[in-house]
């Protein structure tokens, strides 16, 4: 369980890091225009501090490790799921 909480909060600060990056290359009128573009929809998706930077200023570097807290925190509630569905079944 351990590995799979590390896992994925790796995979939410990778993640997160590849948006800050985007973000800052992106031109600032496209972001704020495009709240409806497929893309910008998939960093709300998949970045889901996003939601709250809309309504607080959240400093970029912040972004990522709140994101992998995120990620690791519903890996922990679907592991917590998974073992109270299935109480038998152990990870291998």
């Amino acid at each position: 369980m351990k590995g799979g909480v590390a896992t994925w909060a790796s995979v939410g600060f990778l993640v997160a890091c590849c948006w800050v990056l985007y973000s800052s290359v992106a031109p600032p009128d496209f972001l704020l225009r495009s709240l409806r573009e497929p893309v910008v929809q998939a960093g709300f998706i998949t970045c889901p501090i996003l939601f709250l930077a809309r309504h607080f200023p959240l400093h970029f570097w912040w972004v990522p490790p709140i994101n992998a807290a995120t990620y690791a925190m519903i890996c922990l509630l679907f592991e917590m799921l998974r073992r109270k569905v299935h109480p038998g079944l152990q990870p291998s």
